[in-house]
């Protein structure tokens, strides 16, 4: 049977090239006589990059258009553009022809006459002939040895933009990747090799077409994808991220309803919403001048009223997701946390509430703080990617349900609870609460210092105060053990011998140090240290302070 090929091209901002390039593709494949299907992905351009593509859908019978609702990333849309095709041969090609078409005929014959699996083309290939700045030469080496020391992948170059693939490495691979944007050549490749698939490199002609010596790099893209990488790296040796059994990403048959708190859903909400075109939006308010200003959006007062008005619908919702309107979907949200619904036993999908979309250094530390495992704890994939899990809290800022469970009283039959922010599973839920680090949305983090020590005294004073309501001390033991150890590390001068109490100060602060040290950023570095050590302590007085006043609470009520 002959193998059918797709050529996924992922475009930003390409509108003054991306029709001739599209056009140029399919020719140089025709005068070799392969059919392609040609996926030309608009990554959130802010020109006429999609009009282009759509043109050429317009002209040519074999092109495919696909788009993306903001700039995601290279990752994202390769990915998105994955979803489109149907070839058995999938071929990865960038849009602005740095790497001339015809170089996919080497690779496809190199595929189909050798056992391996994927074929990349190499800059560090001897035979390779490149028309690039020095400059861009360097920073490749440089990559090189560092990407070797680190995976010892067997290929020299993971950031050439011309790569072909056996459908089925794709397929076991692409919906298990967390990076979107500057790591994501290395991450792909490093979790194939991990799953057993063989790469073969081969020589490249490049020409380098951008004014800038550095195209479209910034300095800071660099140090992103250093990042990333190392991050990469943390995930495939330690964490052992890619080796959960997930589902593959599938394509939504029937129609999800999304309900947004607190609303009217802010536009770019709704944009990313509008990626999952199976997807209902609803609104959850008490503003009663809503209804007239957005009369293409339902509203509801409350969650009871939204779920009579399912229960009455003659085709009725099976999924129905909960958004906080402060939160920004990251990605396929609705996809991603849809899939995890096929293994039956899931009734509840809740993914990371990752603090983000900063516009100060003060917001990005505060963001880090936030979300820093000896902040959080065993809590902490509640506010960062973690591998994919079933966990016993999740975060009502981003959830799906299953739509039999919202039916009255059916929560607690199944064995579930929740309070104001969180939902929980005890010891005799009948369904699973499945995390998913795919499903996420970033939400605003005041700034350090004071507005962010404000934001935490009421968050840890709320933990404190609902401590019973929640499942009690076994689902809160973080909190509480960080309260014990700034009790001791404040109190223990009196009764431990000063030996012991300044071993305790040593190791306290020298986990502080080393947590801090991983942004990275000299500059941010006491900031992250200093934010730490505060954060603790406002936690450690506002949460006993929350149980105090549940306690004097229930006594007054007596």
């Amino acid at each position: 049977m002959e193998q059918t090929i797709s050529i996924i091209m992922p475009a930003y901002n390409e509108g003054a090239c991306i029709f001739e390039n599209i056009s140029m593709t399919r020719k140089v494949l025709g005068e070799a006589g392969i059919e392609a299907e040609i996926v030309a992905v608009d990554d959130g351009s802010s020109d006429n990059t999609i009009d282009e593509i759509k043109r050429a859908v317009a002209t040519y019978g074999n092109v495919v258009a696909a788009s993306n609702p903001y700039n995601m990333g290279k990752g994202m849309a390769l990915r998105s553009g994955f979803e489109h095709s149907k070839g058995d041969i999938i071929v990865f090609l960038d849009a602005d022809l740095d790497l001339h078409p015809s170089q996919i005929l080497n690779l496809i014959e190199v595929l189909n006459t050798t056992p391996c699996d994927i074929v990349v083309t190499s800059k560090h290939h001897p035979e390779s002939k490149l028309d690039y700045p020095w400059s861009r030469k360097a920073a490749s080496w440089m990559y090189y040895f560092f990407i070797k020391t680190l995976f010892n992948l067997p290929v020299r170059d993971t950031q050439t933009g011309l790569k072909v693939f056996r459908r089925k490495v794709l397929d076991d691979v692409l919906h298990r990747l967390l990076v979107k944007k500057f790591a994501y050549d290395v991450e792909l490749l490093a979790t194939a090799v991990r799953f057993g698939y063989s790469i073969v490199e081969v020589p490249v002609i490049l020409e380098f077409k951008r004014d800038l010596k550095w195209g479209r790099i910034r300095f800071e893209d660099i140090l992103n994808l250093f990042i990333d990488t190392l991050a990469v790296l943390y995930r495939l040796r330690i964490m052992r991220y890619y080796d959960k059994n997930r589902h593959p990403q599938i394509r939504i048959v029937k129609p999800v309803l999304v309900a947004v708190r607190g609303c009217p859903p802010p536009a770019e909400v709704m944009k990313r919403i509008s990626l999952d075109t199976n997807t209902r939006i609803v609104c959850i308010s008490d503003d009663d001048t809503l209804d007239d200003k957005h009369t293409n959006i339902q509203f509801f007062r409350n969650d009871e009223s939204l779920v009579t008005w399912i229960t009455d619908m003659a085709d009725s919702p099976e999924i129905i997701g909960f958004l906080c309107h402060d939160c920004l979907p990251v990605g396929s949200w609705v996809k991603n946390a849809v899939r995890n619904f096929e293994d039956p036993e899931v009734c509840i999908v809740c993914g990371p509430v990752i603090p983000g979309d900063y516009s100060s250094r003060l917001e990005h530390i505060a963001g880090l703080v936030f979300s820093s495992i000896i902040t959080r704890g065993k809590e902490a994939y509640l506010y960062g990617y973690r591998p994919v899990q079933d966990v016993v809290k999740g975060s009502l800022d981003s959830v799906f349900f299953r739509a039999e469970l919202l039916r009255e009283g059916s929560l607690k039959d199944y064995g579930f609870r929740q309070d104001e922010r969180f939902i929980y599973s005890g010891a005799l839920s009948r369904g699973k609460i499945r995390y998913d680090p795919d499903a996420a949305v970033m939400k605003k983090v005041p700034p350090l210092f004071l507005p962010y020590f404000r934001f935490i005294a009421r968050e840890s004073f709320s933990d404190g105060y609902d401590l019973i309501q929640s499942y009690g001390i076994r689902k809160n033991i973080w909190p509480i053990a960080l309260t014990l150890v700034w009790l001791i590390l404040i109190t223990g001068w009196v009764v431990l011998p000063i030996g012991i109490y300044k071993t305790l100060w040593v190791i306290y602060l020298s986990v502080v140090l080393i947590t801090s040290l991983s942004c990275l950023d000299p500059i941010s570095v006491p900031l992250f240290f200093t934010g730490i050590i505060c954060n603790h302590i406002v936690r450690a007085i506002a949460f006993p302070a929350g149980i105090l006043s549940r306690l004097i609470g229930k006594m007054k009520r007596k």
